[in-house]
Parts: C-alpha cells; structure tokens; sequence
C-alpha cells in the first residue's frame, strides 16, 4: 500500500508514531530514570508502556512484536513501530477483527484507543524531557471530540486524573491536554 493510498486511521496513527519518534530520539541519557510527569513513572516507565500498548494490534494481526522489551528502548520503538506499519498495511488488515480494550472490533475501531494513548504520551515524553510539546491540531481536535462524550467513564476506568481547569479561551491542546489531567 502506498502512503497516498493509506487508511486515514493508519495515517493518523503513523503520523502520532513519527512524532513520538522525534520526542524519543532526543531523550537525553540522563533522563531515563528521572521522574515523568504520569505519577509513579520515570521517563523509562513511560516509554515502556508506551510501547506495550502499541505492541497489542499488530500482535493480535500476528506481528509478534511484543514482549519482553530491551534494554535500548529507541530501538525497541523503531523495531515496533515499523513492524505495526507493516501489519497495518497488510491487504485487508483494518478490517480484521480483533480483541481490544472495549471488546472485539475491526482493527480500524480498535486503533482509536493505541492512538490516544499515543497521542497523550507523546505529550507526556516532551513535557517530562523538556521537548516539542506541540501535538498535531487535526488529530487533538478528532480526539477530543472522540473522548467528551466518555468523560465519566474514562475517570472511572482511571484512564484519567480528573480534568484541571483551564479557561474558556484555552486553546484546543490546552483544553485537550486538561481534560486527560494534565498540567497543561
């Protein structure tokens, strides 16, 4: 499949992909073990169930990318998502039904939730490293409009801390960003 001819949800995928890439690639030595801004979690901890959750579509499509992780979690990433790109564009793959967080769907369904915590984490990697915090408009705006209706039940899943209050003239990542719990 070529990139013009691309799935807008695998489009939106690759390009949350490549933009966690770029946070990743820059994470200096020294701040692996430093706290992240998710309670509980170093910078490790958080790029390691990063790629865990991403790791979960492409093996249900029989990637087999998941697993234990190595110690060199730049690479790790890169081997994973490039092994998920070529899952997903398998013939017919967005619509193989798989078991996902919410129950069995098509492969297209199921990425929306990877996708958010990718998009969320991809903030998380650059405010917890001093990177690019700014997230593609189009993708936050899809998101957000994605998760309002579901605000009571991603609390009480504890996806989520509780909203942090921001003004009506916030822009639409910070509006974005408070609603999942996040200093923005």
């Amino acid at each position: 499949m070529e990139e013009d001819d691309m799935n807008p949800i695998l489009e939106s995928w690759k390009t949350l992909a490549d933009g966690y890439s770029e946070r990743l690639d820059v994470v200096g030595s020294d701040q692996w073990d430093q706290a992240s801004n998710c309670d509980g979690w170093s910078v490790r901890d958080l790029v390691k169930h990063t790629i865990d959750v991403q790791c979960k579509i492409p093996d249900a499509l029989g990637a087999g990318v998941g697993g234990d992780l190595g110690d060199d979690l730049v690479s790790e990433w890169s081997r994973v998502s490039t092994a998920a790109i070529a899952a997903f564009q398998t013939d017919g793959a967005m619509d193989k039904m798989v078991e996902g967080p919410m129950g069995e769907a098509p492969v297209a369904q199921a990425l929306g939730l990877p996708s958010m915590d990718l998009l969320v984490h991809t903030f998380d990697l650059a405010r917890s490293t001093g990177g690019d915090e700014k997230l593609p408009e189009d993708i936050v705006e899809h998101a957000f409009e994605s998760i309002k209706p579901m605000d009571a039940m991603l609390r009480g899943e504890g996806m989520f801390h509780q909203k942090v209050e921001v003004g009506d003239d916030a822009n639409l990542q910070t509006q974005f960003i408070a609603f999942t719990g996040r200093q923005p």
